[in-house]
């Protein structure tokens, strides 16, 4: 059985404006409170098949293909909804992340 390592979360605190207030900070951070920088270029949580993925997946650091990851299997969630089930590329994409970190394994480096 593998163990993890344990991990802390580091948590930010988001400034809020006093009562009555307007805020005029320029925060890096989105309506849920995740740093900007963790949105895709649209801000969508999945992966459309029309987007284009960078074809060489081994090149991606380790947490953008976990993004990538999640991307893709929201995206599948969200077509097995739909009456004509999931689009090949989006299974075919799948297949692919999954593979790719499966290569990596828990014990590798990215």
């Amino acid at each position: 059985m593998h163990s993890l390592p344990a991990i802390s979360p580091t948590v930010e605190a988001l400034p809020t404006p006093a009562p009555g207030a307007e805020d005029t900070s320029t925060s890096v951070h989105d309506s849920t409170g995740l740093p900007a920088t963790d949105l895709s270029p649209g801000g969508s949580t999945v992966l459309a098949p029309t987007e284009a993925v960078t074809p060489d997946l081994d090149e991606l650091p380790l947490v953008d293909l976990q993004v990538l990851h999640s991307r893709v299997t929201s995206q599948i969630e969200r077509e097995h909804l739909s009456p004509e089930g999931p689009h090949p590329l989006t299974r075919d994409r799948q297949q692919d992340v999954t593979a790719e970190l499966t290569r990596r394994g828990p014990d590798r480096r990215p």
